[in-house]
């Protein structure tokens, strides 16, 4: 169905009280508007970047905390037929956070538009057809429109602290309305500075990706308020390449919207006291489905039960002028709200210090138009990490209905693996790693959506890459994103720690950060047998691993580069941990700067990333048809390198702290750097170690994505299993004992006994920790890429039972068809069933065994 436009607003500034009455109360969605591909570049010629002359600009130091410019750039233009039209398509882009409307018609299911790219370098279009939408009679007039606001462009999240102002100055728009015409010719219409209105305007008074967003509601959008546009200029900021947009877009998820889990009102406290906050007075209580009516000076918490990168969603109604703000958390205060407890308010209420910016950002303002019905509002413009929310109002506000709904690059659409297991804990796990993800793929693999960070942390990236492949198709995200990465990367070719280039930038070749720019392609390579991330990549890779070869990857030749820092394993619960300050000291001139211990522990694991590096790179040579002989001798070169630097003939650390530690051990074993006697010693020192911690692990983020892949391979998978099911700090099940419903930073990022960990970087959605699912796919379902014959064609299957947890049910639309695989125990009986799709093969071994057998496709029950 065509929407037909009432009134070209550009022929009349009268606007009806229906109308305003409409717009303000509803908005109006279209389902025939759908993406297509992008017209072909050339077409960009047609137009120019524009922004409204007048806009306001950030000026000044930019310091955390500092907010975006105040107000929504807005881009308005009439188009009329001049003859009947069959096909009308719109390719857009912006410099900033925009949506478009077509005769007032929302268009595009994407939110969030064009995503999070290297701000010089890149910018992501956009492309629908609006046919169904367009008025396309000849002499018809249609009113085009754009909303721009500052997000990932002229806001703190890409820029850096002390900068002078923002890095992107205004918001932007382009684009170009392509018309094919029934007599089969065609017009193009760009944005220009002629036919083309801009001003401030609309009910989006304030906007961006920390600061939250500002809706006024009584103020009408920019389509209906011709007196607030006017010329625009163009813009000269952005000189980098436009390029159509493919993967890594941001949706909501409504499907998966949360209702309230608990919602209780507020006012006043009991207990407080110099070292306490107290208690909040709670008023009353609300059913999830209840209506609630909240008034001013009062209180409202509203619980969804689930930590997730979200907005809410309302269906409310007030008085005019009311004005409701909305803060979201991660967690409640409690203890009394003790302030040894690491509290920040009274118990009840919700905790914001770990968002870093409490006051300055990360909150919802809305002011309530004339309106006699309920009005529903969803902010469109920013995201928000959160549990919870707590509303504060000036006025009576009637909430019929509130959401939490999910914001993601993972849709639907594209979520590929289901595992569950008799083990509530374990299962608890994997949904809590299912949710990090879908949080933290947001157009770039961000570290955490909460705070005032959100950024594409390198690390973080490589380490969960693998397992995310088991639980969404992200082929196509990574292809994004590793444009991302090469967009970044030095000119000597090394990778950073923050991709795309953002607030935090300039440091290169930290290890385990580095690497993601070898480890991400290998793995989607592995995962979906895709050569093409590899020929994207292959010269930025080639460049980066022949820096790494030149250098060793050693830490001071380097120094450079990575400022004279690593963060290492971090996090960890072992000596020379960066965070807490143990790989620091004074030399013996009084000097502060990193331990030779430390230095020598940074350039083993670079060595052994170097390792690694080398061996993919010769795993994807060999894919496309390259010589692979140069990184096989290279792989031998660096493992020589390493024994001969770091390791003494029967295995031990030359190093002696390393020799108290269980990462170093575990990257020893991955890389195949001991054998025989020496061998046995170190796996008998690790499993002492194990054992002197309580049968804990003590890693951190890179110890971690090896740890229990490398403990099954060398026969210790006891010990992976005791990790696993552990509930003593530092596990992963003492964190949902501690009520995660998300993975954390840290391993003990909130303790019941003690409260908060440091509140200064503290999150609790950051879905690192979450590779342990990589495991429990591949060695306790058996489901796994053979990186001889990629993206599942020949599966390996051997699968590590416990009866501790039951049973296993996983099932996985890999990228060569569906696999199966359920275990379960009846008596001492083991029965797996499993399934091999159409023209795929599998390499099966049965626990206790050593020897693989070849099952071709087809559906298999084994009993033993």
């Amino acid at each position: 169905m065509k929407t037909k436009l009432l009134k070209n607003v550009f022929s009349s500034a009268i606007i009806t009280g229906i109308i305003a009455f409409s717009v303000s109360c509803t908005v109006k969605q279209e389902n025939d508007v759908c993406r297509v591909a992008a017209l072909n570049d050339s077409i960009w010629k047609c137009s120019s970047w524009i922004s409204v002359s007048d806009a306001p600009v950030v000026t000044g130091k930019v310091i955390d905390g500092t907010r975006s410019a105040d107000g929504a750039s807005w881009f308005v233009t009439t188009v009329t037929n001049s003859k009947d039209v069959r096909q009308a398509l719109w390719m857009t882009t912006g410099l900033g956070v925009y949506d478009i409307y077509v005769n007032g018609t929302l268009a595009g299911d994407e939110i969030l538009k064009p995503g999070f790219t290297h701000y010089q370098k890149t910018r992501l279009s956009f492309t629908y057809d609006i046919t169904n939408v367009y008025n396309s009679d000849k002499g018809e007039e249609n009113i085009l429109s754009a909303q721009v606001t500052p997000g990932w462009w002229a806001d703190k999240i890409i820029t850096p602290y002390n900068n002078a102002g923002m890095i992107g100055k205004k918001c932007a728009f382009r684009s170009v309305l392509e018309l094919t015409y029934t007599d089969g010719t065609k017009e193009y219409v760009g944005t220009d500075t002629e036919k083309w209105k801009a001003g401030i305007a609309g009910p989006v008074t304030h906007a961006a990706i920390f600061d939250g967003e500002d809706y006024d509601a009584r103020i009408l959008p920019g389509y209906e308020t011709p007196e607030k546009l006017y010329k625009p200029e163009l813009n000269t900021e952005f000189k980098g390449e436009i390029i159509p947009s493919v993967g890594a877009d941001v949706y909501f998820r409504k499907d998966l919207a949360l209702p309230p889990a608990e919602v209780y009102i507020w006012k006043g406290v009991t207990g407080e006291s110099d070292d306490e906050y107290g208690k909040v007075n709670i008023l009353r209580k609300y059913s999830p489905e209840e209506t609630i009516t909240v008034s001013s000076g009062e209180n409202l918490v509203v619980d969804f039960g689930q930590n997730c990168a979200a907005v809410p969603s309302f269906v409310f109604q007030a008085e005019e002028g009311t004005v409701l703000e909305c803060f979201p958390s991660e967690l409640l205060n409690d203890g009394n709200g003790a302030k040894s407890r690491g509290m920040d308010g009274q118990e009840g209420s919700v905790h914001r210090l770990n968002l870093r910016i409490p006051d300055d950002g990360m909150r919802l303002k809305y002011i309530f138009p004339s309106c006699e019905s309920y009005v529903e509002f969803c902010p469109r413009n920013t995201f928000f990490g959160y549990r919870f929310v707590t509303i504060r109002t000036s006025g009576d506000v009637s909430i019929k209905s509130i959401r939490s709904v999910p914001v993601t690059s993972i849709k639907k659409e594209m979520e590929t693996g289901k595992i569950t297991t008799g083990n509530e804990m374990v299962n608890k796990l994997i949904s809590n790693t299912v949710w990090g993800m879908r949080s933290n793929y947001l157009s770039v693999p961000t570290d955490c959506p909460q705070r005032n960070e959100r950024l594409g942390w390198t690390a973080d990236t490589q380490v969960f890459a693998e397992t995310g492949t088991f639980f969404a198709n992200t082929l196509s995200f990574f292809h994004k994103w590793m444009r991302d990465m090469m967009d970044t990367q030095s000119e000597t070719g090394g990778f950073p720690g923050v991709a795309p280039l953002a607030q935090y930038g300039g440091e290169m070749m930290r290890v385990g950060w580095a690497d993601a720019g070898i480890i991400v392609p290998w793995t989607m390579w592995k995962q979906y047998g895709d050569a093409g991330i590899i020929e994207q990549c292959w010269e930025s890779m080639e460049k980066y691993i022949n820096h790494v070869n030149d250098t060793k990857y050693d830490h001071n030749v380097l120094k450079e580069e990575n400022m004279n820092y690593q963060w290492a394993d971090w996090l960890s619960y072992e000596p020379l941990e960066s965070c807490g300050g143990g790989a620091f000291g004074k030399n013996r001139k009084g000097n502060p700067g990193p331990l030779p211990d430390a230095v020598d522990y940074w350039n083993y694991l670079s060595a052994s990333y170097w390792i690694i590096d080398a061996g993919m790179m010769r795993d994807m040579a060999l894919a496309t048809g390259r010589d692979a002989s140069r990184y096989e001798n290279m792989v031998a070169e660096a493992k020589a390198y390493v024994k001969g630097k770091f390791l003494t003939a029967d295995g031990k650390f030359k190093t002696d702290v390393l020799n108290t530690m269980q990462t170093p051990a575990l990257f020893a074993l991955k890389n195949g750097l001991v054998e025989g006697e020496a061998k046995t010693s170190l796996i008998s020192r690790l499993r002492n170690n194990f054992a002197e911690h309580g049968n804990c692990l003590q890693t951190g983020f890179l110890g971690t994505s090896i740890l229990m892949p490398v403990l099954t391979e060398n026969g210790m998978s006891d010990i992976a299993w005791e990790l696993l099911l552990q509930r003593k700090n530092p596990s992963w099940l003492y964190s949902i004992d501690n009520g995660a419903t998300t993975i954390w930073e840290r391993w003990n990022s909130y303790m019941i006994e003690s409260g908060m960990g440091p509140k200064g970087m503290n999150s609790f959605n950051h879905y690192a920790y979450g590779v342990v699912c990589e495991w429990i796919w591949e060695s306790v379902a058996g489901i796994a890429s053979d990186p001889a014959c990629p993206g599942f064609r020949h599966i390996i299957m051997k699968p590590v039972p416990d009866k501790r947890i039951g049973f296993v049910d996983a099932v996985y639309d890999s990228a060569s068809g569906r696999i199966k695989s359920s275990w379960k125990y009846e008596g001492d009986t083991w029965i797996w069933e499993f399934t091999v799709p159409e023209g795929c093969t599998a390499s099966v071994t049965l626990p206790c065994e050593e020897v693989a057998k070849e099952y071709g496709a087809g559906d298999y029950r084994i009993e033993r």
